[in-house]
């Protein structure tokens, strides 16, 4: 295994860090935004200023304390001369300090807009970066390490990457909001010193409560995260057995499988929303109550003074305490999503680290091809630690030259021939091509020169032309296409498709049969002309007529390739160079076809079964 990188990161702070430099993240992207808000601040602060003087005028039912106000008498610079005075200017202040109100006011959300803009950009060019980065990081795995994980829990760890993105686009709502309060906590400092100082006074027995709802949203947050695995695993594992689903009729039983986990999930959502929902009515009856217990207090403690205009002030300091409300919420909220985050975040770090994921390291040196062979010297290979699949294998596999590997189910076939195409790691020096340890080789130019075609065909939810061409450095025309489809008898068939090699085949090749399945996926592993193909049972969906041509196609195309064959029907291998006869992870015999019925052992046996005894000899 791969030894793990010590700078990799390991808590959420350097997984936040690796993502930034991974999004090129620049100081102006935040500066920028940052600045709007701010502008946007002053904008907001000089509407909100100019309640001030519409309650004092309100409160003396006039505009005439302006004459001597420090900060509100240029208002009169802006009254004409022609109504200077009288009951004519009092009411072209009304409408001209309402009139700046609302335009100060529009000035501040054009400002918002255009931030809005510019961070809406900026954070989906950051999703499209970081996501990438994680989706690369987790094809860097192992084969080994999706053998052992579902791929819904793969796929909400890759989405979960967006975290990142939801954290500073809270941050800097938090700043947002955070002007917006300092502003409007300004003004009700003006209109109230009283009632101002109350309510800073409640903050913090709120905070005391929302500590509490915070360490509850973080529990639940954390079996959310577990579900929401769940959830996707069972959802994709549901979806990619749909035909086994229905052979059974096990329609009611999936269902009832999904909408198990789905209730987990409800109740999950149920039991946070409830803890989330409780905190705001709190909050605010909670601050309400002091302000008109302060109030009343005010009140009762000089009734004699008291005038009905003096409630304007308390009117205008509730009108902006309504206001400033939902960003006091904010601020709490992003705690929330804090603790709702960072859990996922977690989950992520673990992405990072190298252990359990079983990755295959890239050699330096490039692989030219193959002149001599590929030597197996004392391969033993597990799945799981103390289990060996295989055990002690010793082969060669010369080059130019057929090598058929042959069995019963379970002798290990497979994972030898995955050994050899490098999708598993093994010990140095096991492996050797032209004498060199296969793990100096980089991985890229290693499958470059190699293809493989397994029995479990993968396909893509593409055309035939995209699944021909995937993984081709190289332009391909249509006539080279169909001569790869007519080697293995599929060209025929394509053609009288109405869209020809444009064909949408579905979700794996659904479109297709199991044997045109198959034959697509030799047409592309033959287009590579590799200098080393792999078939493992490729060609077990085909009928023995079609199977038997294919088959001479592909060795007369391979012709001076080293080609590896896996086969349970030793019909497709009678002209190999050399057979391998595996059982119970262990190489028992080796030799020709000839020489193998000769002994009378395993491949024998093998021959036997399919043929008799009257079956021909190879000639």
């Amino acid at each position: 295994m791969k030894p793990a990188d010590a700078s990799a990161p390991s808590t959420s702070r350097e997984l936040l860090r690796h993502y930034w430099r991974v999004a090129d993240a620049r100081a102006w992207h935040f500066v920028l935004p940052v600045g709007l808000i701010l502008l946007a601040g002053v904008f907001e602060a000089a509407s909100f200023s100019l309640l001030l003087p519409l309650i004092d005028a309100i409160s003396e039912s006039s505009f005439d304390f302006l004459e001597e106000s420090r900060w509100f008498g240029w208002i009169l610079l802006l009254v004409p001369d022609s109504i200077a005075a009288g009951a004519p200017r009092d009411a072209y202040l009304v409408v001209l300090t309402v009139g700046l109100i609302i335009v100060w006011r529009v000035v501040k959300l054009v400002l918002e807009y255009l931030r809005k803009l510019f961070v809406v950009a900026r954070n989906e060019r950051y999703r499209v970066e970081v996501t990438n980065e994680t989706f690369s990081r987790v094809l860097s795995f192992g084969r080994q390490y999706f053998d052992g994980h579902s791929l819904g829990r793969v796929d909400a760890e890759v989405g979960w990457s967006s975290a990142v993105i939801g954290l500073l686009v809270a941050a800097e709502e938090v700043l947002r909001y955070a002007v917006g309060l300092i502003v409007k906590a300004a003004i009700m400092v003006a209109i109230s010193v009283p009632l101002s100082v109350a309510f800073v006074v409640s903050l913090p027995f709120v905070n005391l409560f929302m500590r509490t709802i915070n360490r509850a949203v973080t529990r639940v947050s954390r079996e959310g995260v577990d579900i929401e695995r769940r959830m996707r695993g069972r959802i994709l594992d549901l979806l990619g057995s749909v035909p086994l689903v229905k052979a059974y009729s096990q329609e009611a039983s999936a269902s009832e499988a999904y909408a198990e986990v789905l209730r987990e999930a409800e109740s999950v959502a149920v039991r946070r929303d409830r803890i989330v929902s409780l905190r705001y009515p709190v909050e605010e009856v909670f601050i309400l109550l002091v302000m008109l217990i302060v109030q009343a207090v005010v009140i009762y403690t000089s009734p004699e003074a008291f005038r009905p205009g003096d409630l304007a002030p308390f009117g205008a300091f509730l009108l902006l305490l309504q206001q400033a409300l939902p960003d006091y919420k904010y601020l709490t909220l992003f705690s929330l999503k804090v603790s709702e985050e960072i859990p996922r975040l977690e989950a992520l770090t673990g992405l990072y680290s190298n252990e359990g994921k079983f990755i295959v390291p890239s050699g330096s040196a490039h692989f030219e091809g193959l002149s001599e062979g590929i030597e197996v010297e004392e391969l033993t290979f597990g799945y799981q630690p103390d289990i060996p699949v295989l055990h002690d294998v010793r082969a060669t596999f010369p080059a130019g030259r057929v090598t058929a590997v042959v069995g019963h189910s379970g002798a290990g076939k497979t994972t030898f021939v995955d050994l050899i195409a490098r999708f598993y790691d093994v010990a140095p020096g096991t492996i050797r091509f032209d004498g060199e340890d296969v793990r100096e080789f980089s991985l890229d130019s290693l499958h470059r020169r190699m293809a493989i075609v397994s029995q479990d065909v993968w396909l893509l939810n593409r055309t035939i032309r995209d699944n021909l061409t995937f993984g081709l450095d190289r332009p391909a025309d249509d006539e080279e296409l169909f001569g790869a489809l007519r080697d293995v008898l599929l060209d025929d068939f394509v053609r009288a498709m109405t869209s020809g090699l444009d064909t949408e085949i579905g979700d794996r090749g659904v479109r297709l049969s199991g044997g045109q399945r198959q034959r697509l996926a030799l047409a592309r592993a033959l287009l590579r002309d590799p200098e080393i193909l792999i078939l493992d049972e490729a060609t077990s969906a085909l009928d023995s007529v079609v199977e038997l041509d294919v088959a001479r196609a592909i060795q007369q195309r391979s012709a001076g390739r080293t080609l590896i064959i896996i086969a349970h029907r030793l019909s497709t291998i009678r002209d190999a160079d050399q057979i391998l006869v595996l059982h119970e992870g262990r190489l028992v015999e080796s030799g020709g076809w000839d020489e193998l019925i000769g002994l009378g052992g395993h491949f024998a046996t093998l021959h036997a079964a399919q043929y008799g005894s009257t079956a021909p000899t190879r000639s």
